[in-house]
C-alpha cells in the first residue's frame, strides 16, 4: 500500500514539474516575440486550471499577441488566475478595472484588486497604489 501512495506521489510530482516546465517554455516563447507558440504551450495548462498559464493566456488577448486583441478573453482569463491568489494576475484584473477594458471602469473593484496582489509583495501593485493616493 505504501509503494503505490509512493508511486502516486512521483506521478503527482512529475505532472506538476511538466506543467511548470510547459509554463516556463510559454513564457519564454512570449520574451522571444513567439506568441503564437506561447499560446501553444500555455492554453492546454490554462485550461486545466493552471494560473499562471491562465494569466498569460489573458495577456496574450489583453495585447492582441498571437490572437486577436480581445479584452472581454483577457479578463474572463484574469479572473480565473486571480481566484486563485496569482498576485501578477489580481495586478492584471486591477489594471482592466482600473482602464475599463473588458469590464466597466470601477476604480474602487481596481483598489481592491491591486492591494490583494501588494499584500502578497507584487511590487508593481504597491507601486500602483502609491500613485493612485
Amino acid at each position: 500500500m505504501r509503494l503505490k501512495q509512493m508511486g502516486f506521489g512521483l506521478k503527482l510530482a512529475l505532472a506538476v514539474a511538466f506543467q511548470a516546465h510547459a509554463a516556463d517554455d510559454g513564457q519564454a516563447a512570449y520574451d522571444k516575440g513567439d506568441y503564437a507558440g506561447a499560446l501553444v504551450h500555455w492554453q492546454p495548462l490554462a485550461d486545466k486550471g493552471e494560473p499562471a498559464a491562465q494569466d498569460g493566456v489573458g495577456s496574450l488577448y489583453a495585447l492582441g499577441k498571437g490572437v486577436p486583441q480581445d479584452y472581454g478573453q483577457a479578463v474572463s482569463w484574469f479572473i480565473k488566475a486571480a481566484d486563485q491568489g496569482l498576485p501578477k494576475a489580481q495586478f492584471h484584473l486591477g489594471f482592466a478595472y482600473l482602464r475599463g477594458d473588458g469590464v466597466a471602469r470601477d476604480r474602487n473593484t481596481a483598489i481592491i484588486w491591486f492591494k490583494k496582489a501588494a499584500a502578497q509583495g507584487y511590487a508593481p501593485a504597491q507601486q500602483i497604489l502609491d500613485q493612485m493616493n
